[in-house]
């Protein structure tokens, strides 16, 4: 049976965060089409578990090979590859997606959000950032232009949990298993964790 890439048939399911610097647009590629991010909402980034790795992007060829870890990087692959990272991020709908790239712009924006982020005591409580990016400002950088991206943490939430079409044992998990505090509750705003954000 002959391989056709790219068909109407195909049974990928996944969700990628895309961004237009200089323009300052983000939006999520999906099965469906392209889909304005709503930056009064935001997005979740999962920035406590991002990966850093050697990342080569060109028309029709992506080639990710992530480090064993953020602090312990491999020889570099190839004079193509930069260096990048990949994070996965959650939509207001709740729909997972994937943010990944190897632009200096978009490199320093991640860098950032960590820094920020792991001061905060619901990091260290493994909650998720909402994030809201504000502004794209260009910046010299060599003898090229860059972009240094504005953001705002919105506020916190738990980490969501896996859809069903995720969930390893072939069932629905159950409704108390998504509604039950892990904590005793310190405040609605800190306990908040449903999308719509």
């Amino acid at each position: 049976m002959p391989i056709i890439f790219g068909s109407a048939e195909t049974t990928a399911t996944s969700n990628y965060i895309r961004s237009n610097l200089p323009q300052n647009k983000w939006w999520v590629k999906t099965e469906g089409g392209d889909e304005p991010i709503d930056m009064e909402k935001g997005f979740a980034i999962d920035i406590k578990n991002v990966t850093f790795g050697w990342l080569h992007i060109d028309v029709g060829v992506r080639d990710w090979q992530p480090w064993p870890s953020p602090s312990q990087s491999t020889p570099k692959v190839s004079d193509s590859h930069k260096q990048g990272f990949e994070v996965d991020c959650w939509l207001s709908d709740g729909r997972e997606a994937t943010m990944s790239g190897n632009s200096y712009g978009l490199g320093q924006f991640i860098a950032k959000l960590y820094n920020q982020a792991e001061t905060a005591k619901e990091f260290a409580a493994g909650k998720i950032p909402i994030v809201q990016v504000t502004s794209s400002t260009p910046i010299v950088i060599g003898k090229g232009t860059s972009y240094d991206i504005g953001f705002n943490i919105r506020k916190w939430i738990d980490r969501p949990e896996a859809t069903p079409e995720e969930d390893t044992d072939g069932g629905t998990p159950p409704v108390e298993a998504e509604i039950a505090p892990k904590d005793p509750p310190k405040s609605s705003k800190e306990t908040e964790t449903d999308f719509g954000f």
